[in-house]
């Protein structure tokens, strides 16, 4: 129920104007200098009838006049705020400092010259907390319009203590005192405080505009309560429809704060939120992310990491209606009949083999023309530019293109034809390649060939593909063994089956006569490259394999991509110009582009510029990629290992730290930090024991058991 406002009487306004005037006009001072009534810069304590006790000039030097007692509850001015507190000491010193209990719980010190007033009330009598709660509520309920009305007029500044007398309309205690001067403060609509200790009124206009000002705050903060009340239920669901534009902004600010906590743009509204919503959590940050999981904004396995990246996880309606409508059209490409191997862990390839009359034979790499079925700028294009690359997350993978390009558009179909771009090589008598061209193709899968198939096809002299395979077999030995003497690499290990040995070769092979071709017609393009690894010898030194895995991957520079045809010291090749994987690497896709118009109208579609920019982009995305697949891998493996504690794992010592020893498990790709409190050597290996999981924190705390010293794994 709202409060009527107070009545001024006529003999008040009569009185008024005729203290006014006399106060004008003779300079006086009314009601002797307002010694009845207590006003802003007054300090001391209250008698027994309201009425302010006056300074004593016979005081000690040891208590200044208006000095407040322990326990005494006083109105201060702390760093620009008025608070209530309990005085807890009076320091004397040459500037004499007060110490309170701020009603916030906050032990403060300030000069007294800050002190406002002193109520006289003691904290015994009356707790803080509940006349800290009664001034305030007061303050709220307090409406000055009518004081306003009468002051407006004379645009005359008032001192405190009329406000107070027309108010009120009669003697004021101090919590009356406290409460008008809290809202002359902090939310007078009508009342302006002056340097000279007075309050000069607003004008119509002014009072207009800040009655305004004030009804939008109080909605804000009605919805503000409102969704903190929403957000703290359990029961309540948020759906952002049924959210203000306000309250959906507050929500934003708590998932900014969840992703990136301090460093968000609004981390202090956000914390503020956070802090009435979850009273009893400490950590601010992860109380976001669980109340947005509980309040179903996010879902349980959400990947963080993928939202911090920004990383578009869902294609643009446009993008997926050209999808659907797009027709591997080949026009008058020249048909060519091709088998595919499916190699593991390895993309699919199609390759062909005549042979010539009199003329030796004919062997050909053939990759899907992704380049020539998504134009340039397209829909598809841009959302490809947006994501850069496909990201293997073990669990669920992200596409680099829409979904019709992985099980249709970008394989070869059995018995379909589809455009490729195809590479070419005449093989003489002896089985050495020769020259190569490179052609825009219709190629039509006769056979789809699985690792089982290949072999089959190797040990059958039978078999429609026997000796096209023995021919790629043989190949794919020589081209492995000639790189691995030229490459500055420890030996690597041989592919474990046939098909996966010719797959790999054969890219290469077809990277680097695309590389040669460009560069033999100064076609811009992006080469892969990288430096060779330093102390090579000393890692081949290494024992145990582990380890020396471990190490050789520290060490080995990273691949990189130029505009010029280096050396990749990793293969011990030479311009390699990867196009095989236009479904996984936009640049693989632009190269294939690239070649595509130049074939048509001998000319480059793109710039060395547009290479450059699109080579760093692609730089920064490898590297995001990277970092994301590690963090989002370790986090299934400590989620898989949640409902396994105790379970006992061997482990090798690969490096020591500056506190601790680096770890890693024998049996599952994770690397730890542990503390094992006695002499270890690397390469040895120790049995730990899961004793705890952190997913947020994304460690695992593991206990050596041959000692049982703690091994704190993070």
């Amino acid at each position: 129920m709202q409060k009527p406002k107070r009545e001024i009487t006529i003999s008040n306004r009569y009185l008024y104007f005729y203290a006014s005037l006399v106060k004008r006009i003779y300079g006086l001072i009314i009601r002797n200098e307002h010694k009845d009534q207590p006003d802003e810069r007054y300090i001391g304590h209250l008698g027994e009838d309201g009425i302010p006790i006056s300074q004593d000039t016979t005081h000690t030097k040891s208590r200044l006049p208006g000095t407040p007692v322990p326990d005494e509850i006083v109105l201060f001015r702390f760093r620009k705020r008025l608070l209530l507190g309990t005085c807890q000491a009076v320091l004397s010193r040459k500037i004499s400092e007060i110490t309170v209990l701020s009603e916030d719980g906050r032990h403060l010190r300030f000069r007294h010259t800050n002190l406002v007033y002193l109520t006289g009330t003691s904290s015994c009598d009356v707790p803080l907390k509940t006349y800290t709660m009664a001034v305030r509520a007061l303050s709220r309920e307090i409406d000055l319009e009518a004081v306003w009305e009468i002051a407006v007029e004379s645009a005359t500044p008032l001192p405190l203590s009329e406000i107070a007398d027309l108010f009120y309309n009669t003697e004021s205690d101090a919590t009356q005192w406290i409460a008008l001067y809290l809202h002359l403060h902090h939310a007078c609509t009508y009342f302006q405080p002056q340097f000279s200790n007075t309050y000069s009124p607003y004008t119509v206009d002014q009072a207009y505009f800040r009655r305004q000002h004030n009804s939008r705050r109080k909605d804000r903060d009605e919805e503000r309560e409102e969704f903190i009340h929403a957000m703290a239920n359990q029961d309540e669901s948020i759906a952002e429809h049924t959210l203000t534009q306000r309250q959906q902004t507050y929500l934003e600010q708590i998932r900014q704060y969840a992703l990136w906590g301090s460093e968000s743009q609004h981390a202090t509204q956000a914390q503020a939120l956070i802090s009435e919503i979850c009273k009893t959590k400490k950590n601010r940050q992860k109380s976001a992310v669980e109340l947005l999981i509980q309040k179903k904004v996010w879902k349980r396995d959400q990947n963080l990491d993928l939202l911090r990246a920004e990383v578009p996880t869902a294609f643009s309606d446009l993008a997926i209606r050209q999808a659907e409508t797009l027709a591997p059209t080949c026009g008058n490409r020249k048909k060519q009949p091709v088998f595919v191997i499916h190699p593991t862990d390895h993309p699919d390839i199609a390759l062909s083999f005549r042979r010539r009359l009199f003329r030796g034979a004919e062997i050909g790499v053939h990759i899907p023309d992704i380049g020539a079925l998504i134009p340039k700028d397209s829909h598809i294009d841009r959302d490809a530019a947006e994501r850069m690359a496909h990201i293997p997350f073990p669990d669920q993978p992200i596409p680099m293109l829409p979904t019709r390009f992985a099980h249709d558009l970008g394989q070869f179909q059995s018995d379909k034809t589809h455009p490729a771009l195809s590479i070419f090589w005449r093989v003489n008598r002896a089985g050495h390649l020769k020259d190569f061209c490179i052609a825009q193709t219709t190629a039509i899968n006769k056979a789809d060939l699985s690792t089982e198939n290949i072999d089959r096809a190797l040990n059958d002299p039978a078999h429609p593909q026997h000796r096209a395979i023995q021919f790629f077999s043989q190949l794919s030995t020589r081209l492995e063994k000639k790189r691995q003497t030229a490459s500055l690499d420890p030996e690597e290990q041989s592919p474990p089956n046939h098909a996966l040995r010719i797959a790999r070769e054969l890219s290469l092979l077809a990277g680097i006569a695309v590389g040669r071709w460009c560069d033999n017609k100064n076609i811009p393009a992006i080469y892969e490259v990288r430096d060779p690894i330093e102390n090579i010898e000393s890692i081949i030194q290494i024992p145990h394999p582990v380890v020396r895995r471990h190490e050789l991957r520290r060490q080995t520079p990273n691949i990189g991509l130029d505009t010029t045809p280096e050396t990749h010291h990793g293969y011990g090749i030479s311009h390699y110009c990867p196009i095989t994987q236009p479904t996984t690497r936009y640049t693989d896709l632009v190269m294939q582009r690239q070649i595509d118009h130049y074939l048509q109208v001998e000319q480059s579609l793109y710039s060395v510029d547009d290479l450059n920019t699109l080579r760093y982009r692609m730089w920064e995305t490898q590297d995001l990629i990277d970092g994301l697949v590690h963090r989002h891998t370790r986090n299934l493996i400590l989620q898989s290992w949640e409902n396994q504690l105790g379970r006992e794992f061997r482990a090798v010592v690969l490096h020591h730290k500056m506190h601790g020893v680096l770890v890693e498990l024998l049996d599952h790709p994770f690397k730890t930090v542990i503390y094992p409190g006695y002499p270890v050597e690397v390469g040895d290996e120790i049995d730990l024991r899961l004793t705890g999981i952190d997913r947020w924190k994304g460690w695992a705390h593991f206990t050596e058991i041959s000692h049982q010293l703690s091994a704190v794994g993070f």
